[in-house]
């Protein structure tokens, strides 16, 4: 009777088993929605890091090279004298013309001298300095150019920044002769002299599907001020920030 009793109790009824799954299911459902928030968590939080580090690194390339617009190892030396008439590549400047903007390309173009042995410019690639003592007889030109293209930031042909959205370029000018911007446009004339450099871009993740839907405050503002487009939507559900600073020309503002 008790060997009866034993072998009726050993294992698990079907509702015992259909209970534990049912628990098992639940668990399992709430570990793998805690898993998926987080890596949406995480996704968004390295998505807005990298639009702000981007942000910052294309402020630091615009700016170290634009700060060198114009330098000349002889500061006493004449822009003419030290910057005379030169083509390299795309880019063609006039006698002392040290910056110049092609609106239609999208390209900028830019020169000074080397002010330390073996400079490196945006590229990546060092420019041979003239020896020691500095004098204007041997000093070679640095020429950059600077372009957007197919949401690059490219400098002399080599891309230095993707997931450029959108680059506009303002420039303050001097239309009086004197070295003092007086007025900002996006199309500097040849009889105007560039004094400092205004830059906007829209910038966008790496990551595509990082937003909750395509609506996108920053995409809308940007071509809604920009380009006059009212109701953009953005084309997927990246994150997308708008960054613009002002850079002076140092070497040519006083």
């Amino acid at each position: 009777m008790k060997n009866s009793t034993w072998c009726r109790q050993a294992g698990l009824s079907m509702i015992e088993l259909l209970i534990a799954l049912a628990i098992s299911s639940l668990l399992i459902l709430g570990i793998t929605q805690i898993y998926i928030d987080n890596k949406s968590n995480y996704l968004f939080q390295q998505s807005q890091s990298d639009n702000t580090e981007n942000a910052r690194y294309t402020l630091l390339v615009l700016e170290e090279e634009l700060r060198r617009v114009g330098y000349r190892i002889r500061p006493d030396d004449e822009f003419e004298n030290a910057f005379r008439g030169q083509s390299v590549g795309n880019c063609s400047f006039n006698n002392g013309e040290v910056i110049n903007y092609n609106r239609t390309a999208q390209r900028l173009c830019i020169r000074y001298q080397p002010y330390i042995p073996d400079l490196t410019a945006c590229d990546g690639i060092a420019r041979a300095a003239p020896p020691e003592p500095y004098n204007v007889g041997n000093a070679a030109n640095i020429v950059v150019e600077l372009d957007f293209f197919s949401e690059q930031l490219r400098c002399n042909g080599q891309p230095v920044f993707d997931d450029l959205v959108d680059f506009e370029m303002e420039f303050g000018v001097s239309t009086n002769g004197s070295r003092e911007a007086n007025l900002y446009t996006n199309n500097p004339a040849a009889n105007q002299a560039i004094q400092s450099v205004r830059y906007a871009a829209l910038i966008r993740s790496r990551f595509d599907n990082v937003a909750d839907t395509n609506q996108s405050q920053a995409y809308e503002d940007w071509f809604a001020t920009r380009r006059a487009l009212a109701d953009q939507t953005a084309p997927d559900r990246a994150l997308y920030l708008m960054t613009e600073s002002t850079i002076n020309l140092r070497n040519l503002t006083r």
